[in-house]
């Protein structure tokens, strides 16, 4: 055995659950367990019991009556939550130093601990899974590794931080380097101890590498997987890279939109400063999601303004790609409009072949040519860039091709995509450009920058595929329906939508 992991095993200072909590565990490990006989055991720690109600009746649970007894809190809510914050609430006293006089950093244990957690349970519910509860508590859990190396180590475990520079994602390669042994695996074997059930030891394992969970807990793990990108998104000083993974990751996964993914996080900074309140903790500064994510859409478009030759990071054209070697824009890195043919001529080409959709997206500035004299000098770039800037982050992880058409132009192509979804992708852009465009400046007179699209949406389909009969058929009908909505006032989506489909 690991003479490190002998070392951990033998201190008599590990963390520990109460007897309550491991009462809790034993009985709701058998399915016929009787929810009065789990009211009486909780019941008997007051003070567990007067957390476990305050918590249900915050906006936490958004109860319509208020709950004034664990037995109609077991009947109101179910076993799931009730036990959930029995456990969570006997971990949180079990482990926490509110002074931090062993050295460790709780407040950045916890921070971590919370907002995934949080994170976590409200992906699950807005992905549809009933397994919230769960993925709350693996989020309080997922570190608690950390905290037994720590009191077994003591500053062997400290230069190991240390030399991470509280970099989490580099500290299991710090802990398998120095010692050959990571927390996550103390945690897993320390979560078994307390004999909890596999959905909550297997996110202690597994947090730090989501892909090589189980199948049979592989949904517990991802969302704790989720959470922790939050946690990332809300606390790093540079929110774009996690926030990219977060999106990537929440639509493989879940097939969550950006929108949807932006709702997440926005909840959880919302519901991080209640919770830690009610849990007693010490997070440090609450973040506001809104300034987060504006931050990193304004980052975003400084990836295209640093990338004019094509070589931003979110380049659509890889090397062997049919795409490999068009033409691309200077100032944005999109491709241009001989990129743009070769992707709808290829997309239309594989779409008919493989009786799969097609759909394109045109995207015009609405009042291009007048932006330089009515906001200033560079602003009509300014303009160009945040939009491109923005249509990349919104398409690119689902598959879409990227071109600059015209000076004010864009067009998307999204293969394997139909006309509802190539729209609801559309309204995002557009919220998102209402929400961000006033946080970009026109250099010339530094204020914010009025920027608007006018949107035409055309798809092959089995609606149209006897209508677009080549791809230059698909084309003008996107260029209609984005006329139509500039008739219409600009600012907003049109779909070409053939008669026979009416």
């Amino acid at each position: 055995m690991n003479p490190v992991l002998e070392k951990i095993l033998a201190c008599t200072n590990l963390p520990s659950l109460p007897a309550v909590a491991l009462q809790v565990i034993e009985l709701t490990s058998d399915v016929n367990v009787s929810l009065k006989e789990l009211s009486r055991t909780i019941q008997n720690d007051q003070g567990l019991a007067a957390k476990i109600l305050k918590t249900v009746n915050s906006s936490f649970y958004g109860l319509r009556q208020r709950c004034a007894s664990i037995d109609k809190a077991l009947v109101m809510l179910g076993l799931s939550p009730v036990k959930s914050l029995a456990l969570g609430f006997s971990l949180v006293d079990s482990i926490h130093d509110p002074h931090g006089s062993d050295g460790f950093d709780y407040v950045s244990y916890w921070r971590r601990g919370l907002y995934t957690a949080i994170g976590g349970r409200i992906g699950a519910e807005t992905a549809g899974f009933e397994i919230g509860d769960e993925v709350f508590l693996g989020g309080l859990l997922q570190d608690v590794g950390m905290i037994a190396m720590h009191r077994a180590l003591g500053d062997e475990y400290t230069q190991v931080m240390v030399a991470s520079a509280k970099d989490h994602r580099a500290l299991v390669k710090w802990e398998l380097q120095l010692l050959d042994l990571q927390h996550p695996d103390v945690g897993a074997m320390l979560a078994s101890r307390w004999r909890l059930p596999e959905e909550l030891v297997m996110p202690v394992k597994y947090h730090e590498r989501p892909g090589a969970a189980p199948a049979k807990c592989v949904d517990h793990v991802r969302f704790v997987g989720l959470g922790n990108l939050v946690h990332d998104v809300l606390t790093n000083e540079d929110a774009s890279p996690a926030l990219r993974s977060l999106y990537e990751k929440a639509k493989a996964w879940y097939r969550l939109d950006v929108s949807a993914v932006d709702r997440i996080v926005s909840a959880a900074s919302d519901a991080a400063r209640e919770t830690a309140t009610l849990f007693s903790l010490d997070i440090g500064p609450y973040t506001s999601a809104g300034e987060v994510l504006a931050e990193a859409g304004t980052r975003s478009v400084a990836m295209v303004r640093e990338a004019p030759d094509g070589s931003s990071v979110m380049s659509s054209t890889q090397e062997g790609s049919v795409l490999a070697g068009s033409d691309h824009d200077a100032l944005t890195g999109a491709l241009g409009p001989v990129g743009f043919d070769t992707a709808i001529r290829e997309g239309f080409r594989l779409a008919t072949e493989a009786d799969e959709s097609l759909a394109i997206v045109q995207v015009v500035i609405d009042g291009y040519q007048h932006i330089a004299a009515e906001q200033g000098e560079g602003a009509e770039i300014e303009a160009v860039m945040g939009v491109c800037g923005l249509l990349k982050r919104e398409y690119e992880g689902h598959g879409g091709v990227v071109c600059r058409v015209a000076p004010g132009a864009f067009a998307v192509v999204l293969p394997c995509m139909g006309r509802l979804t190539a729209t609801g992708l559309a309204e995002s852009f557009l919220e998102d450009l209402r929400r961000l465009a006033p946080s970009w400046t026109s250099p010339a007179t530094n204020q914010p920058l009025r920027v608007s699209t006018s949107i035409g949406i055309a798809a092959l389909d089995p609606d149209t595929k006897a209508i677009f009969t080549e791809p230059g058929k698909l084309v003008m009908a996107c260029a209609k329906a984005m006329r139509a909505t500039q008739a219409a006032g600009g600012a907003s989506v049109r779909v070409f939508q053939p008669r026979a489909a009416a």
